[in-house]
């Protein structure tokens, strides 16, 4: 057999009692390790492996096997009869009644394909939970975290939805090939996690990808794949610090957190991360901050109903939003901090203006939801507002990424406790308008915004924009204002103005500071 030979059927095969005692072997590792049945039978599985190797193997012994259904133990040494030790890959098989099968393989041969699961990728929290539970694992093998973007997926593409469908169905294929234990995960629409090998080759791997452009006969420019290695450099991260540092990446890599750094190492992502958290923190302490109003527009009437105010802080010269430089949900000490100084200074200042009209008008601030959750908030918030004789009334709260309703939690008792001491709420939950329109009442004289994705999908469904205008007038059947912000391009404007859509957000303007 070439070395370079890809075999499917291992070398030979050792099977464990449940209580992780060798049963039986198989011919073949009789006659390569020299071993007979009399020498291993009900020894422990510790008897063929280095005493180095105990406590890892004990670990995965205990482990939940459906981590490791298709996952290769890369040069797991074995020990020979006749002394010294052979390197194999090894696979751990889960059998009936709690026995065990491990399948060695000659290093390097074993077919790298995921085993024949038809499963698609799984959510993004999902993945993470993986990686999470591969790194506590006795797996020691070198790692990276690859993450995947595939611009002919997204909406801006030039293929048809044929052709998308195509086009995921062979990349979603080819990652699983590529991924440890062919685990893919969801970044979003257009992109994927997965753990790859230390070998793993970034070009070689988007020469692959553009293969698949061919076989599809689409230009590889269209397919527009991209890719980025995470190099695992250090397997005892903690788990928080861990998720924070993976999240953190996802949003580098899809442009949704600036980075002057590239994304080479977890250990480098979570110096960024505290070097980011670092300028927050500074610029909070130095009082380096202000909310940046922006009127929230009747684009028919002509007229402002309110302001959206968001917290912005001074980094490095420039007034910018934290959320630009980190993921502050995954930070809700920093959120706290910084939703808590700007909502202060925002209640002190708005209590202060000369002119009535604009003391009367309704000033949303731009709330990070893992703020809510925190016990302290709502009694701060209730503080602030008497200290500065304000009114609830005044101070609204435009909370993004909120939970479905129907899945409740602390998030939506906080916010239905605020409606209810007369703060106007402004949530992105379009869509349970029709899951459970009844549960949304307490938002009436708020606004529901309709997130772009929600519209672009909807946009593209044969009776999507119906759909979409019968849920703008149950939302304004409950007195809550449906609005659009920031929408990308000319066209999704006009399909929010034919939806009946008419309040949107406008850009920064100078409005009571």
């Amino acid at each position: 057999m070439g070395h370079s030979e890809i075999v499917t059927q291992p070398e030979f095969r050792l099977f464990l009692t449940p209580t992780k005692l060798i049963d039986r072997v198989d011919d073949s590792f009789i006659k390569i390790m020299r071993w007979s049945e009399i020498d291993l039978f009900r020894q422990p599985i510790g008897f063929l492996f280095p005493a180095d190797a105990h406590g890892r193997l004990e670990k995965l012994m205990d482990a939940d096997m459906s981590l490791f259904k298709d996952i290769v133990f890369p040069n797991v040494p074995l020990r020979v009869s006749t002394g010294g030790y052979i390197n194999f890959d090894m696979k751990v098989v889960d059998l009936e009644d709690g026995k065990r099968q491990l399948d060695f393989y000659k290093p390097g041969r074993l077919d790298g394909s995921a085993s024949d699961s038809a499963a698609g990728p799984t959510d993004m929290y999902s993945f993470f939970n993986f990686v999470e539970k591969l790194l506590a694992s006795p797996y020691d093998g070198d790692m990276g975290v690859t993450m995947v973007d595939v611009g002919g997926l997204r909406d801006d593409s030039i293929l048809d939805e044929a052709q998308k469908a195509e086009v995921k169905k062979e990349v979603e294929a080819t990652l699983k090939r590529q991924a440890l234990g062919g685990h893919v995960g969801m970044l979003d629409d257009a992109s994927y996690g997965l753990i790859t090998t230390g070998d793993f080759d970034e070009e070689s791997f988007e020469k692959e990808l553009a293969t698949v452009a061919t076989k599809l006969n689409i230009n590889p420019a269209v397919l527009g794949a991209r890719s980025a290695n995470i190099k695992v450099d250090d397997r005892e991260i903690d788990p928080k610090e861990l998720r924070q540092a993976l999240n953190h990446s996802r949003g580098v890599f899809l442009g949704e957190i600036e980075s002057k750094d590239d994304l080479e190492s977890l250990t480098g992502v979570l110096d960024g991360i505290k070097h980011n958290r670092r300028l927050i923190e500074d610029a909070l302490r130095e009082y380096k901050y202000r909310t940046s109003p922006r009127l929230v527009m009747d684009n028919v009437a002509t007229v402002s109903l309110a302001v959206l105010q968001q917290g912005k802080v001074n980094l490095e010269r420039q007034l910018r939003l934290p959320s630009e430089i980190i993921v502050m949900e995954d930070h809700p000490d920093l959120a706290y901090a910084h939703d808590m100084a700007q909502l202060e200074e925002l209640i002190r200042m708005k209590m202060r203006r000369d002119d009535p009209s604009e003391r009367e008008k309704v000033e949303f601030y731009d709330l990070c939801r893992s703020t809510l959750a925190l016990p302290d908030f709502e009694t701060k918030l209730q503080g602030m507002i008497t200290q500065n004789r304000g009114e609830a009334r005044l101070i609204g709260f435009r909370i993004k990424g909120m939970p479905p309703v129907k899945r409740g939690g602390i998030h939506w008792d906080v916010v239905k406790r605020l409606a209810k001491q007369g703060h106007p709420v402004w949530v992105d939950r379009f869509g349970d308008a029709v899951v459970d329109p009844g549960a949304m009442t307490f938002l009436q004289g708020g606004f529901v915004e309709m997130p772009h994705d929600m519209m672009k999908k909807l946009a593209g469904h044969f009776d999507g924009k119906e759909m979409m205008a019968k849920l703008v007038e149950t939302w304004k059947a409950l007195n809550v204002q449906v609005l659009s912000a920031d929408l990308p391009n000319y066209e999704m404007k006009t399909l929010a103005q034919q939806l009946g859509i008419s309040v949107s957000v406008a850009d920064d303007v100078s409005v009571g500071g």
